[in-house]
C-alpha cells in the first residue's frame, strides 16, 4: 500500500507535467525544462521601477518651465512653441484688484522697460504651462518700439554719420538724401577711398540758390566776391560780374551739385566768405625793402620752387608763396595767391591782360616781413580783428563733385549722372589751441568732420528706405540745438534707422513724492546705466526719423489703454 509521501510525489509530478504540457507542447520536453512565469517578474517590476526613476530625474533636470520663471518683473518669457513674448506683472484684473497675470509684450524694448534690470533674462517655457497656470491679462508695450538694442558698450561709442545728396531723377527735381550711421567695420566704406583731401573741394548749390565752397574739414564758405559790398579794393577794377569772376577763377565753367538745406546746415559756417582779395595800391611801386628790384610792383606774387612741403593738384612739390605789398613781402598761401593772380588783382598788375603767373625767385633774394614777436606775417592768414586762422583752403583747389566730367577721387575717373556728395562727423570734438574753437562758434570742441564722394552711396540701402544704420550697432546720445549746449534731450539710435527719445525724469506708474524713485529709469532698464551720452547738434539727429518714446509708462500700456 502506497505511503503518504508517495501520494505527494505523485500528485506533485502530475501536477508539473500538466503545466509543462500547457507551457512546453513538445515531445521531447522534460518536465524540469517547462518555464517558470514568476521566474521573470521581479526583474520586469524592478526595470519598470528604474524606468520610472529616470523620467523623474529627466523632468526635474528639463522641467517643463525654469523655476521662477513666473516671478513678477523678472523675466522676458517666451513661448515654446509660437514664440510669443510674455511678461509676468502685478496688474488690475477685471474687478480691479491686483494679481500677478502673464501679459503679451510686443516688442524687447518694451519687455527691458518693464522688468528689474538687475534680474533681466530670458526664459523658455513650454505653452502647455503658460496656457494653464497664471491668468493672461492684456497684450502690453510701445507699438513700433525697437525688438533690436545696441549693447552698452556699443551705444556708448562714437559713430561715423553721414549724409548723402546726390542728384534728382528727372529736370528741375529736388537732390536726394540718405542718412547713415555707420560703426565697426562700416566705417571704413568713408574713410579711404573717396574722402576729399587738402587740394579738393565741393562746389554745391543749397535751395535758395546760394552757392557754397566745401573744403575737406568740413567748412563751407559762402562765395561773395565783394563781401556783400564791403570790399572797397574791387572799386574801379571794372569787373562786371565779380561773383561769376570769383565762380570761374575757383571752377571754371562746372556747375555747382544741388544739395538739400538739412546737408548744408550740418557744416561748419565759416566766419569770413570767401572773396576776391586784392592788394592795397596794387600796380603801384614798392619802395619797400627785401625784394629784387624787378619785382617792386604791389600785388605781384612771388615764389621759391619746391620750398613748400605739400604738393600741388597735380603732383609736384609745391613752392611757398609770397606777395608784394608797400609795406614789404608777406608770406601768401596757394589759395589765396590763386584768387590774386587771378582775379582783379591781377588786372591793376598786368593791365595788359597778360597772364600773370608767380615769379620764381631765391630764398635769399627776398626778407619775408615778421611781427613783434618774430612770426613771418601771412596775408589774410588771420580772420579780420582776431588772432584766429584763417579757416580757407591753404592749397590750391580742383571741384571733386565735377560729376559732369569725372573726378580723380572717389574712383570717379569717368562722367556720372547720380554722382553721390556726403558730409561726414565722426561723432568727436577737437579742442583748438587758443580758444580758436570758442572763435569760431564752438566753445565745447570744434566737430572732426570731412568730406566725401562716390558714384553710389557708401553703404547700400533698402529700397525706399532713406537711413541706414550698422546692423546691430546704434547709439545713446543727447540731442543739443547749439554748439554752446552741453546737455540735452536723450536719444536712442537703433538699427531700425530711427531715434527714439528716452525720457530722463522718473516715468513710472509710482506715485509722486516717492523719495526712492530714481531719475533716468527708462535708460537704466535698457541696460544703459554707465553709458555716457554725447551731445550730438539737432542738425545731425534730426535727419533720422523719430520713432516713439521708450518710457515705462508707455510700455506699462495695454493695447486697449
Amino acid at each position: 500500500m502506497a505511503s503518504r509521501r508517495d501520494e505527494l510525489n505523485a500528485y506533485s509530478f502530475a501536477r508539473k507535467r500538466t503545466n509543462a504540457a500547457f507551457l512546453k507542447p513538445l515531445p521531447s520536453g522534460s518536465i524540469e525544462s517547462a518555464p517558470r512565469p514568476l521566474k521573470a517578474v521581479l526583474p520586469s517590476v524592478l526595470m519598470g521601477v528604474v524606468i520610472l526613476v529616470g523620467f523623474g530625474a529627466c523632468g526635474i533636470v528639463r522641467p517643463v518651465a525654469p523655476q521662477g520663471w513666473d516671478a513678477v518683473g523678472e523675466n522676458v518669457i517666451v513661448g515654446s512653441d509660437s514664440t510669443t513674448r510674455y511678461v509676468v506683472l502685478d496688474s488690475d484684473n477685471s474687478q480691479g484688484k491686483k494679481e500677478k497675470l502673464l501679459h503679451p509684450v510686443l516688442n524687447l524694448a518694451s519687455a527691458k522697460l518693464l522688468l528689474d534690470p538687475d534680474k533681466y533674462k530670458v526664459v523658455n517655457v513650454k505653452e502647455s504651462e503658460l496656457d494653464g497656470k497664471i491668468a493672461h491679462g492684456p497684450a502690453v508695450g510701445i507699438p513700433f518700439a525697437p525688438d533690436r538694442l545696441p549693447n552698452a558698450t556699443d551705444a556708448g561709442k562714437a559713430k561715423t554719420w553721414a549724409v548723402c545728396d546726390r542728384p534728382g531723377s528727372g529736370v528741375n527735381s529736388k537732390a536726394q538724401q540718405a542718412v547713415f550711421v555707420l560703426g565697426g567695420k562700416d566705417k571704413s566704406l568713408v574713410e579711404d577711398k573717396g574722402r576729399l583731401d587738402m587740394h579738393q573741394v565741393l562746389f554745391v548749390r543749397d535751395p535758395q540758390k546760394k552757392l557754397w565752397l566745401v573744403d575737406h574739414n568740413g567748412f563751407k564758405f559762402a562765395l561773395d566776391a565783394t563781401l556783400g559790398g564791403r570790399n572797397a579794393a574791387l572799386a574801379g577794377t571794372g569787373a562786371k560780374d565779380p561773383d561769376l569772376l570769383l565762380r570761374r577763377v575757383l571752377f571754371k565753367e562746372a556747375e555747382p551739385q544741388d544739395v538739400t538745406q538739412q546737408w548744408i546746415d550740418t557744416l561748419i559756417q565759416s566766419p569770413v566768405p570767401i572773396y576776391l582779395p586784392m592788394i592795397k595800391g596794387a600796380g603801384q611801386p614798392s619802395h619797400a625793402e627785401g625784394v629784387p628790384s624787378q619785382y617792386r610792383t604791389i600785388g605781384t606774387v612771388l615764389e621759391i620752387p619746391g620750398s613748400a612741403d605739400q604738393s600741388t593738384t597735380d603732383g609736384e612739390k609745391a613752392g611757398k608763396k609770397y606777395v608784394v605789398t608797400a609795406e614789404g613781402v608777406q608770406q601768401v598761401s596757394g589759395f589765396v595767391a590763386k584768387l590774386l593772380m587771378e582775379g582783379p588783382n591781377a588786372q591793376k598788375v598786368h593791365p595788359d591782360g597778360s597772364l600773370m603767373k608767380a615769379e620764381q625767385v631765391s630764398t635769399s633774394s627776398i626778407t619775408p616781413m615778421t611781427d613783434d614777436k618774430g612770426r613771418f606775417i601771412s596775408y589774410l592768414g588771420k580772420v579780420p580783428h582776431t588772432d584766429v586762422d584763417m579757416p580757407w583752403p591753404t592749397e590750391e583747389v580742383d571741384m571733386a563733385n565735377n560729376f559732369a566730367e569725372g573726378s580723380q577721387t572717389g574712383g570717379l575717373t569717368t562722367p556720372t549722372d547720380n554722382g553721390v556728395s556726403c558730409s561726414l562727423y565722426d561723432g568727436t570734438t577737437t579742442k583748438l589751441p587758443g580758444g580758436a574753437d570758442k572763435a569760431l562758434g564752438y566753445p565745447n570742441g570744434l566737430p572732426n568732420m570731412g568730406t566725401w564722394i562716390g558714384k553710389d552711396y557708401p553703404a547700400k540701402i533698402a529700397s525706399g528706405a532713406s537711413s541706414y544704420v550698422t546692423p546691430g550697432s546704434g547709439q545713446l546720445l543727447q540731442r543739443v540745438r547749439t554748439p554752446q549746449e552741453k546737455d540735452g534731450s536723450l536719444y536712442l539710435i537703433t538699427d531700425t534707422g530711427l531715434r527714439y527719445r528716452v525720457p530722463v525724469n522718473n516715468d513710472s506708474s509710482e506715485k509722486a513724492g516717492n523719495a526712492k524713485q530714481e531719475v533716468n529709469q527708462a535708460a537704466l532698464r535698457l541696460g544703459y546705466k554707465d553709458v555716457h551720452a554725447e551731445p550730438m547738434l539737432m542738425t545731425w539727429v534730426d535727419l533720422l526719423s523719430e520713432g516713439p518714446a521708450l518710457s515705462v509708462g508707455a510700455a506699462r500700456k495695454t493695447g486697449t489703454s
